[in-house]
């Protein structure tokens, strides 16, 4: 494509999207809008095609580490890192959409603790164990990533949960994992896990107020028995178990409530 052409295309989308906005944008165009500000000297409608064909969508091509993004032919650090800012921007701004007490996160309700997790985990394409040290106002006092498993299981010291609360001197905590495969249905192993930290925890007086399991959209909390479906960051209607294995998951996963 020549220069004229070239300048010609990139003023067309962006007044497509000034007019029109994003809803009826595709994820291509989008991309291709985006790429225009990272790389601003080169046609890069091939490489939001590339980058679409490998990952799949462009929420996958956001969440995706700069490091392997800048693997690929045609991204080099400044769009790298630009794309991956949108997405972390996002976060931010669903976590700043949770209320604060003294300027910190506040997790008093089950709803907003299930906010808080769902967009700390958001990237995370492996099992990852989190632990969110809380006190007594149920402000959050640090987050810790304490392991980091495989697409289907993360293994972990249950006392190094609690451990983990007691070095930021929390009152409280709440355990996150998540599920890549968006089933969030606990298994045999959550059970078990979360019964002894529960045990362990009461003994070294740290309040366990919940243990959530997350997937892309909707996550388990222990202390509801309730999951949290998240339509949009802000609006939410909850379930119980069963009525979300009733309409989510195949019969089989019915096994792991007996």
């Amino acid at each position: 494509m020549d220069k004229n052409l070239h300048e010609g295309h990139r003023a067309r989308i962006r007044k497509a999207y000034c007019e029109n906005g994003m809803t009826h944008m595709a994820d291509h165009s989008v991309l291709e809008l985006l790429l225009t500000y990272a790389i601003p000297r080169r046609d890069v409608n091939e490489t939001a095609h590339l980058l679409l064909n490998r990952y799949g969508s462009l929420t996958e091509v956001l969440q995706t580490d700069p490091r392997e993004l800048m693997q690929i032919d045609g991204i080099g650090e400044n769009a790298a890192v630009f794309l991956h800012l949108i997405f972390d921007l996002h976060r931010r701004l669903n976590l700043d959409s949770i209320g604060t007490v003294n300027g910190r996160t506040c997790l008093n309700t089950p709803t907003d603790a299930c906010r808080y997790a769902l967009a700390l985990s958001a990237a995370d394409r492996n099992e990852t164990l989190r632990v969110i040290s809380l006190d007594s106002a149920m402000t959050v006092l640090h987050t810790d990533i304490l392991e980091i498993g495989t697409p289907t299981r993360v293994a972990f010291e249950p006392r190094r949960v609690v451990e983990t609360a007691l070095l930021h001197k929390a009152r409280y905590l709440i355990l996150m994992h998540n599920h890549p495969s968006n089933i969030i249905v606990p298994s045999s192993d959550d059970i078990e896990s979360a019964k002894m930290i529960q045990e362990i925890a009461s003994k070294l007086e740290i309040d366990v107020r919940d243990q959530l399991i997350v997937s892309k959209n909707a996550v388990y909390s222990y202390q509801s028995d309730r999951v949290f479906f998240f339509s949009t960051p802000a609006v939410c209607h909850a379930v119980t178990l069963e009525e979300y294995c009733d309409s989510i998951c195949a019969p089989r996963t019915k096994s792991h409530l007996s």
